[in-house]
């Protein structure tokens, strides 16, 4: 059985769980969060979180905080963009310290914050799924078995970390969205020691996928619809995610990106065919060819948020023209979104989906979000216009960003993020689990001695108001025997005493006296019918001094007796029934409080007028 379940698959956990309610296997490396103090055992901390989003990419450095509430939205406080020093590199001492100066310098001088940042995209792989709909506590292990059947990855070298988003009904079945990441353990290794090398703890790392999905999630921003579609193009390749709500229902990543319009442009200027006519290898490019360089920064001006560009560059040419030169390029990433889309609706059985959002680097390129517009008939708008909840001060921190550093987008969904809706590959969700656990048993035990202390609090009001009413009671009895006008001395109570002993005495003679009576009473109630006494003879037993002293004459006393008494007659009935009335006659003569002990001296049977009797005579010890 030990080898059958090592050995056992992905698919047959995931078969064993739903059926059989499964555990799966343990958390290979147990951590625990910080603690929150006494609100953390009661799920909150009293207080708004600090998040601060931190990002670096291109020799730029990102941040961005948000104050998150338990109770109300999220709020942008301010958002800061850094050039790094030429020549420095994360993991380097300098960029350590560099980066340690500039977060403390933009959250102040309070340490309590938490730092959320991103993994590299090559280094980190997420995508959606659903899950059938099973009991709470076997979601996780089912959305994790899903995943190891789906993408067989090895714990040992990867991160598995997943968010359960709420049940939805696609096509008629019930079901759970969820979102998983996959990251290299080197890549988490090395993110986390940039980031304590700093100072600061770090709270969680992500993707930058789960970052834009965090600015719909957490409600900063509204969609203004129930299905739309978020597209992120980036250097090599171009992100498709379809939501329904604010869950991601379709994922796709096509290798189609802005190197590749940037490609398409300087290709679409080269002669035809475009290798036929090229000048032989150390020979200049023709004049009128730009350059890579020069078409990105063109574009990166057509990115602007606004329509008038600023800034003249040598390649000079209308909007429609560059436009045409695109279009090979924006046509191949229309076939793919229009493909996404179309599975979202007809396979999966969805409404339509109403509205586009896009975003490349820079900001958004005005050519592609109106192709788009045009050829898809959505509204189209750029994700990086979108605006929340925010304080003047990160207000004015947007106005004065550059058109290329318009990506702090992706730090503000940093900064929104949060570990009941956002993957967390420092904090998995067997690592949550365990923490949850932990913090039920803390609270449980916080309740137990609350309790405790509550009941200890009745019992000691509930016995100091008993012990005032006793002390008010012997007040009050105090002063009655006050009010009598009499007092005790020892004279008195030795008189009394000595009185006491006299009418004891007395009651004590009378009772020796009257002892026959009592005899012959208790003998009339305790003989049955079949018993018929002849004779009854009592003796006083005087009491005899003991040399030894008064305790050896009292135990004497106690043996002997005061009085004896000797009781003859006849049982009349068959052999059987004297005998049994006779048992029950002695019985009944131990049991009297007058009798100390029952002897029969003679028993015999005897016949005479014509029946046989039993005979006896008994010696009774009388108190």
């Amino acid at each position: 059985m030990m080898g059958l379940k090592a050995d056992a698959t992905a698919t047959g956990r995931l078969v064993d769980i739903i059926r059989n309610g499964r555990a799966g296997p343990a958390a290979a490396r147990p951590q625990s969060s910080p603690a929150g103090g006494l609100f953390s055992l009661f799920g909150t901390n009293g207080r708004d979180r600090r998040t601060i989003g931190v990002a670096w990419r291109n020799q730029t450095l990102f941040l961005a905080e948000t104050r998150l509430g338990s109770a109300t939205p999220p709020v942008l406080q301010g958002v800061q963009v850094t050039p790094i020093p030429a020549g420095m590199r994360p993991g380097d001492d300098t960029f350590a310290v560099f980066l340690r100066k500039q977060i403390s310098e933009f959250c102040g001088t309070m340490p309590d914050i938490d730092i959320w940042t991103a993994l590299p995209d090559e280094q980190a792989e997420q995508w959606h799924f659903r899950i059938a709909k099973v009991p709470p506590k076997e979601r996780d292990e089912v959305a994790y078995w899903t995943a190891k059947k789906e993408h067989d990855f090895d714990e040992r070298q990867s991160v598995f970390d997943c968010v359960i988003g709420d049940e939805l009904i696609e096509q008629g079945v019930p079901k759970f969205p969820v979102s998983a990441t996959i990251a290299g353990r080197a890549a988490l290794h090395d993110m986390r020691n940039i980031i304590q090398r700093t100072g600061f703890a770090l709270k969680g790392v992500t993707t930058r996928a789960a970052a834009m999905q965090n600015l719909f999630s957490s409600g900063w921003v509204s969609a203004g619809c129930e299905q739309y579609a978020v597209v992120h193009m980036d250097e090599d390749w171009t992100r498709i995610d379809i939501y329904s709500g604010t869950s991601v229902m379709v994922s796709r990543v096509v290798k189609t990106g802005f190197a590749s319009i940037i490609r398409a442009v300087v290709e679409s200027y080269m002669p035809t065919p475009v290798f036929a006519d090229m000048p032989p290898a150390g020979q200049d490019v023709p004049a009128n060819i730009p350059g890579e360089a020069q078409v990105r920064e063109r574009l990166l001006e057509e990115s602007m948020g606004d329509m008038q560009c600023a800034v003249a560059t040598p390649l000079t040419h209308s909007i429609d023209a560059l436009h045409e030169r695109i279009a090979p390029a924006i046509d191949r990433l229309l076939r793919q979104l229009e493909r996404t889309m179309g599975h979202f609706t007809n396979t999966l059985g969805y409404p339509q989906i109403s509205k586009l959002f896009v975003a490349t680097p820079g900001g958004c390129l005005r050519p592609l979000l109106e192709q788009f517009s045009q050829y898809l008939g959505l509204p189209c708008a750029s994700l990086h216009s979108l605006r929340g909840a925010m304080t003047p001060g990160a207000e004015l921190d947007l106005a004065k960003l550059p058109a290329e550093h318009r990506e702090t987008v992706w730090a503000i969904g940093l900064s929104l993020s949060h570990e009941g809706r956002t993957q967390n590959c420092v904090h998995t969700f067997r690592e949550r689990r365990q923490e949850d656990k932990r913090l039920r048993l803390c609270r449980h035990i916080a309740i137990g001695s609350a309790v405790a202390v509550a009941l200890t609090a009745v019992f000691a009001s509930y016995t100091g108001t008993q012990l005032a009413a006793a002390k008010h009671r012997q007040q009050e009895l105090r002063q009655k025997l006050a009010a009598f006008g009499e007092t005790m001395d020892e004279q008195k109570m030795m008189l009394a005493s000595v009185q006491v002993q006299s009418l004891r005495k007395a009651v004590r003679a009378l009772s020796e006296r009257q002892v026959g009576v009592a005899f012959v009473s208790e003998l009339s109630s305790v003989t049955p019918e079949a018993v018929r006494l002849s004779g009854v003879r009592l003796t006083r037993i005087e009491p005899q001094l003991a040399t030894s002293g008064k305790k050896s004459a009292q135990a004497d006393e106690k043996v002997q007796g005061s009085a004896m008494a000797i009781v003859t007659g006849t049982v009349s009935g068959d052999i059987l029934q004297r005998e049994a009335a006779l048992a029950d006659f002695l019985y009944r003569l131990e049991r009297s409080p007058l009798v100390l002990s029952v002897t029969v001296e003679k028993k015999g049977a005897e016949s005479g007028l014509g029946a046989e009797t039993l005979q006896f005579v008994a010696t009774l010890k009388l108190v």
